[in-house]
């Protein structure tokens, strides 16, 4: 099956048939990792992840690399698009999208209980003195916890809905911002952040609150400026 029919269009609708398997499919990783079913896997991408640690410029790379999926970072993104008139939409809409990930996962992380990876990053290189790479949460009955990754689930919503924006300039864009997430998430489990599942379940809620949004604000349509016009605005419009 080609995959205009898996996914038809960019912006699926909220009843849409695909929204309701990545629901499935987020409702049964989370089924999964409660019943303690993914342990033996998760630990053994962990592992592999630890053993490639110890190279300076390995760590230079990941350090730098990461910090461009910080939440700050994708807060301050979201803030320069929302000033600019032509991106003001996809940029009000990533920021919406930010702050209800940020909440959904404040909550399921605690319902879930899944401490961080045990083994802690150690740089072969050594940070400044104030630098500290960002934790996934930073509400204290969330910071130990992993299950599931804010940092994938914003990526995502990055790659969503300021990708739906570059996809109508061109189609390859579109498809390479989807990159983002995905470098993201190597790092992350270079870092000992999270866990691989940590970073499934990321990705699908992304996907889920993007789309959501993008039905409910409308991404695909332009944006309508304020009817408060002032006086200059209307004599110019008539």
């Amino acid at each position: 099956m080609p995959l205009s029919g898996i996914w038809p269009t960019w912006i699926i609708e909220i009843r849409s048939m695909q929204l309701i398997v990545l629901v499935i499919i987020f409702v049964t990783l989370t089924a999964l990792v409660s019943s303690h079913l993914t342990v033996r896997f998760d630990n053994f991408i962990t592992t592999y992840f630890k053993s490639m640690q110890g190279s300076i410029s390995v760590d230079t790379i990941v350090i730098t690399v990461t910090s461009f999926g910080d939440v700050f970072t994708l807060v301050v993104v979201a803030t320069i698009l929302t000033l600019i008139r032509r991106t003001r939409k996809i940029g009000m809409i990533f920021l919406i999208a930010i702050v209800v990930i940020a909440i959904l996962v404040m909550y399921i992380k605690p319902l879930i209980g899944r401490p961080i990876p045990p083994y802690r990053f150690e740089p072969a290189l050594p940070l400044p003195k104030y630098f500290v790479i960002e934790g996934d949460s930073l509400v204290p009955p969330a910071r130990d916890l992993s299950y599931p990754s804010n940092h994938i689930a914003c990526a995502t919503a990055l790659a969503f809905i300021i990708g739906f924006g570059l996809n109508r300039k061109s189609r390859i864009a579109g498809l390479l911002i989807w990159s983002f997430p995905v470098i993201i998430s190597l790092t992350k489990l270079y870092l000992m952040q999270h866990y691989l599942t940590d970073i499934l379940s990321g990705f699908v809620l992304g996907l889920i609150v993007s789309i959501t949004l993008s039905n409910i604000m409308r991404l695909d349509k332009p944006f309508l400026m304020s009817r408060f016009k002032g006086k200059a605005d209307t004599v110019k419009t008539e």
